[in-house]
């Protein structure tokens, strides 16, 4: 039973849109309809605002919800067959956190009849455990560095956010830092042609990953980050989780396996990375 008189409300509303279109068409439809009865009503909202988050300087994500009630809710509109999934609690998490607002709600109108799911963010802080660095790591010193750096995000920013987004802290803190690196590479996998990593290649040396909103670093976070590592030739990397009140992190080695002969990495004319990548026979895009 949800007692806050204002959500109660736009539920109600929801409720009027959802009794007047049915179940069964696409979400934009719900959303004008919804928006013109918000209008109507007098509620002052923010209707699928467009904000960056800014970090060290760079923007590191950019947020559309699509209903804002500043310092109040922010709804999340769907049209499922199924039920809810984990990514739209996250995706509604992150919005939460982004906005400074408490409340989110979650609201289906897939099915017979309207179906809302309050979730309620919490912000809370933490840091990396002390892990046993793994013998494959070449730069030690390197290595401290990621880490003291995962740890600052964590500090300035807190829980809360998706796995885009602290890939995107992370890269904003490296550029602070000017520490070389590329978003995404690129690799030949031979035999089956050419795709896109979710990984940050650091100065050439090793390459890192990121999970969200979980419980800790998976071994198929681990697996997924070994197969990464294969592709690049790199010998080691580091697996960060920035779970919901928690955070973890693994040093990986890479597979003993035949090194690649031909990988490719985006360009990037502000990157520094691109020429060491050239040094190493490494094709830019």
């Amino acid at each position: 039973m949800i007692k806050d008189p204002f959500t109660h409300q736009i539920i109600g509303l929801a409720m009027e849109t959802h009794r007047a279109l049915g179940p069964g068409l696409v979400e934009e439809f719900y959303h004008q309809d919804l928006v013109a009865r918000l209008v109507k009503s007098g509620i002052e909202h923010l209707s699928k605002p467009r904000r960056d988050l800014i970090y060290r300087g760079f923007v590191a994500d950019t947020f559309e919800a699509d209903l804002v009630f500043e310092q109040k809710l922010i709804p999340e509109l769907k049209a499922l067959r199924g039920e809810f999934a984990p990514e739209h609690f996250t995706q509604l998490l992150s919005y939460s956190k982004f906005w400074h607002i408490r409340t989110g709600m979650l609201l289906d109108f897939g099915k017979p009849s309207l179906v809302p799911k309050r979730v309620i963010y919490t912000s809370k802080t933490g840091k990396f455990p002390e892990v046993t660095m793994a013998e494959s790591v070449t730069d030690a010193a390197l290595a401290g560095e990621l880490v003291r750096i995962a740890n600052q995000c964590l500090a300035d920013i807190g829980f809360g956010y998706r796995e885009t987004t602290w890939t995107g802290l992370m890269s904003a803190a490296l550029r602070a830092e000017q520490i070389p690196f590329v978003v995404s590479p690129t690799v030949v996998v031979p035999n089956v042609g050419t795709t896109s990593l979710r990984c940050l290649v650091i100065n050439n040396q090793a390459a890192i990953t990121f999970t969200a909103l979980g419980h800790e670093v998976t071994a198929i976070d681990r697996a997924c980050l070994q197969t990464y590592l294969r592709l690049l030739g790199l010998p080691w990397g580091i697996s960060f989780h920035f779970g919901k009140a928690k955070a973890d992190m693994k040093f990986v080695s890479a597979p003993a396996s035949k090194l690649p002969k031909n990988l490719i990495c985006p360009a990037d004319s502000e990157n520094p990375q691109i020429e060491i990548l050239q040094k190493n026979n490494l094709r830019v895009l």
